[in-house]
């Protein structure tokens, strides 16, 4: 395989995307494999465990837990992402918990072997400074999307956001990769699960999703665009 085609399998806005075909074989080399199948926890939230996770293939949902014990899902992460760098950069307890959402391959590191690395890669240590700087801007992005409109317009945004990072362009259209669920949609919009049900029924009603057992198809992304913007309505 070409070091141009390697290259061009990481997605762009991911830490692998951001770095040199020399650094990208670089740091999976000093990496050790470990593989998660479906459901299995790669971090939990409060541990003290400090090993980093570099995602290369499948996909993990990231929780946080609410003071009354409730489970938020916050975010997304795939091919090319880290997991858990935080946590060996700045000696805090993990903020949140990571399972793997899909059977998924990793290359993982120490905390010391994470950062022995970055300090002898300066270039890499720089693309991780502006991954997690892009993280936290999409995160603030996130809460902006889903606070102040009505729940078809929040969804709308996330499914439009979701599309752009994790869609897979098929005859039908977009399809989102990341196997969700109902709650778990109904989470990352921030609303009842009824109100997100109505919103999806309505977006099918449009012709601009098709759904089915935790797969969407967007198959209409102007239209899908379009709702994003729309003002506030009774779906609520």
């Amino acid at each position: 395989m070409s070091h141009l085609s390697e290259h061009d399998r990481w997605p762009a806005t991911s830490l692998m995307g951001m770095l040199g075909g020399a650094e990208q074989h670089a740091l999976l080399a000093k990496g050790v494999r470990r593989g998660f199948p479906a459901g299995e926890t790669l971090v939990s939230e409060g541990d003290r465990r400090d090993e980093v996770y570099l995602l290369v293939s499948g996909f993990v949902k990231i929780f946080g837990n609410t003071y009354d014990g409730r489970q938020v899902l916050l975010s997304i992460r795939t091919t090319g992402d880290l997991i858990g760098e935080l946590a060996a950069l700045d000696g805090e307890p993990r903020s949140a918990t990571v399972t793997a959402a899909t059977k998924t391959e990793t290359r993982m590191f120490g905390s010391e072997t994470f950062r022995s690395f970055l300090d002898g890669h300066p270039s890499t240590a720089q693309a991780v400074q502006r991954y997690v700087n892009r993280k936290l801007r999409l995160a603030t992005r996130h809460r902006i999307d889903v606070g102040g409109a009505s729940v078809l317009v929040r969804l709308a945004r996330v499914l439009d956001r979701l599309a752009v990072s994790h869609g897979r362009r098929t005859e039908a259209g977009i399809r989102i990769e990341v196997p969700l669920s109902q709650v778990e949609l109904a989470a990352l919009v921030g609303a009842a699960e009824p109100s997100v049900h109505r919103a999806l029924s309505e977006l099918r009603q449009r012709g601009i999703l098709v759904t089915g057992y935790r797969h969407i198809v967007v198959a209409d992304p102007p239209g899908l665009v379009e709702a994003a913007q729309e003002a506030p309505d009774s779906i609520a």
